[in-house]
C-alpha cells in the first residue's frame, strides 16, 4: 500500500514540476524554430563562409534580401570571386554591381580569391581553391586562364607538377591514380640511342617508387592517358636532341624555332619576285 502511495505521489510532484516548466520549454522551443541556426547578430554576416545576413535571427541570403537569388557568373576572373546575384529580370552578375554589399560596405568576395590579394607575391602559381584544383594564384587573382598565353603541355604551376591540356591547367596523370606526376621523357632513347619518339608526348613517373627505381613512361601507352579526342597530349615547345623543339604535332622539329622569321623572310621573297615581274615587263 506504502508503495503504491510512494509511486503516486511521484507522478503529481512531475506533474507539478512539469506545469512550472512548461512556459521555460516553450520559450526554447520558439526560439529553436526562430533560430535554426543559433544565434545571430543583427544585419551581421551569419558565416564567414557564407553569404548570408542575420535579419529577425534568421540567416538570409545577401541576394534574396535585395529580391534576388544566387546564380552562377562567368568564369573570368573578376566575375568568379565575387558574389553573384541575379532574377527574371535582371541579369546574373557580381553582387556589387546590383550594389549589394556586404555590412561594413565591402564587396562579397571568395576567400580564395581574397587569400591571392594579400599574398599574390608568396601564393603566386600556386593553387588557390580546393574544389576547383585548375584554378592558381595569377597577378593576385584566384584564375582559371593561367593556360591562355600558355602552349599546350606546358608547366602552369610553380610546383612544375600540372600542365596545360585543353586550356586547363592539370595533372592528367594523376587521371590514374594521384601518386602518379608528370615528367619529362628522355631526348635520347636509351635502347636505341637514337632521338627518343617519346619525347614530344605526356610521361608519368610512380611518386611513391624508390628514386633508383622510378621510370617516365609514356602516359599514352602505358596508361592510356589521352585528350578528349582519344589523342596523346603533346608537349608542344618541350626542348629535344640536336637543338630542335617539340611542335604541335608531337614531333621534335626545328620549324618551331624558325616560325617568327618565316612570315618576314615569306614577304620579303615575294616582294623581290614582284620587284623582278616590274623590271621584265618593262622590258
Amino acid at each position: 500500500m506504502s508503495g503504491h502511495v510512494e509511486f503516486t505521489g511521484v507522478i503529481v510532484v512531475s506533474f507539478v514540476l512539469l506545469l512550472c516548466l512548461q512556459p521555460t520549454i516553450a520559450t526554447t522551443a520558439e526560439n529553436a524554430i526562430a533560430l535554426p541556426g543559433g544565434t545571430c547578430i543583427e544585419n551581421e554576416v551569419c558565416a564567414t563562409n557564407s553569404a548570408q545576413v542575420c535579419k529577425n535571427n534568421t540567416c538570409i541570403s545577401a541576394c534574396r534580401l535585395h529580391g534576388m537569388r544566387e546564380c552562377v557568373c562567368d568564369t573570368e576572373e573578376d566575375n568568379y570571386c565575387y558574389l553573384c546575384c541575379g532574377s527574371e529580370d535582371q541579369k546574373c552578375l557580381p553582387a556589387h554591381q546590383h550594389g549589394i554589399l556586404r555590412p561594413n560596405g565591402e564587396r562579397w568576395e571568395r576567400e580564395s580569391c581574397t587569400r591571392c590579394r594579400m599574398n599574390g607575391a608568396e601564393l603566386e602559381g600556386l593553387a588557390c581553391d580546393d574544389r576547383d584544383t585548375q584554378r592558381l594564384c595569377l597577378q593576385g587573382k584566384c584564375s582559371k586562364s593561367v593556360c591562355n598565353n600558355k602552349q599546350p603541355g606546358s608547366f602552369c604551376d610553380r610546383k612544375l607538377e600540372k600542365i596545360c591540356v585543353e586550356d586547363a591547367c592539370e595533372n592528367p596523370c594523376a587521371r590514374i591514380a594521384p601518386h602518379l606526376m608528370v615528367c619529362d621523357c628522355a631526348m635520347i632513347d636509351p635502347d636505341t640511342g637514337f632521338a627518343s619518339d617519346d619525347r614530344c608526348q605526356l610521361c608519368c613517373y610512380d611518386f611513391n617508387a624508390k628514386p633508383a627505381s622510378r621510370r617516365c613512361q609514356n602516359a599514352f601507352r602505358k596508361y592510356h592517358i589521352t585528350t578528349s579526342n582519344n589523342r596523346p597530349i603533346w608537349r608542344v615547345g618541350l626542348e629535344c636532341a640536336g637543338g630542335k623543339t617539340c611542335n604541335r604535332y608531337g614531333v621534335c622539329s626545328s620549324a618551331v624555332a624558325n616560325t617568327r622569321i618565316g612570315l618576314p623572310v615569306f614577304f620579303v621573297l615575294v616582294a623581290i619576285a614582284i620587284a623582278l615581274c616590274v623590271v621584265f615587263l618593262s622590258f
